[in-house]
């Protein structure tokens, strides 16, 4: 396939294809031609699908295609056997395609595991969000007991006041009534002496 269905297919961009081709032929990796309007042009195989991906993906992390590479050479051998001047150094067809299968292997059971760490990473932020909302309504709810308490003291505390109030008035009542009968009982006995004395 040529370079605008591969670049569809893998989820890259033209130019992202042709950066990565350039920098493979660098290093002695050439890909299949084809002959496309009287041009030499990259013909694409399925199986270079998972490779590009990879390598675009780890020129999004380094911001440098040269970077990626050297990574990619550190951690795999696939690169580092297309970097050789010598010919005869370069393994056999089939060695390179064994290779290549191990390397596709290994990058799907990568994605995997990416694609289950993201699974999981998901479920733990859906938790905390969970944890979070029941912190806010708990912390809503005790607010809202903490102010219903609040108001019920308020009203306890003028309860009281107005009893202690009325209490007041009352003994005021009781002490203005015991004089005005203490009064009464004077008034009475003066009276009853001077009727008795003044007769």
């Amino acid at each position: 396939m040529l370079t605008k269905e591969f670049a569809q297919k893998s989820g890259l961009s033209e130019k992202q294809v042709r950066k990565i081709v350039q920098h493979l032929e660098e290093r002695g990796y050439h890909l299949d031609k084809t002959e496309y309007r009287g041009r030499e042009a990259t013909d694409f195989k399925d199986d270079d699908i998972a490779l590009f991906q990879e390598i675009a993906e780890r020129v999004g992390q380094t911001n440098s295609y040269d970077l990626a590479f050297e990574e990619l050479e550190k951690e795999k051998d696939f690169l580092q056997v297309i970097v050789k001047n010598d010919e005869q150094q370069l393994p056999a067809d089939q060695q390179l395609s064994n290779l290549f299968n191990e390397l596709h292997n290994e990058l799907s059971q990568m994605r995997e595991e990416r694609k289950i760490l993201g699974q999981m990473i998901t479920q733990v932020h859906q938790q905390q969000e969970a944890l979070t909302e029941l912190h806010n309504k708990l912390d809503t709810q005790l607010k809202a007991n903490s102010a219903s308490m609040d108001a019920l003291t308020e009203a306890q505390k003028k309860q009281t006041e107005q009893l202690d109030t009325t209490q007041k008035h009352i003994e005021s009542h009781i002490e203005e009534q015991k004089a005005l009968t203490e009064t009464i009982e004077r008034n009475e006995k003066k009276g009853f002496f001077q009727r008795l004395f003044g007769g």
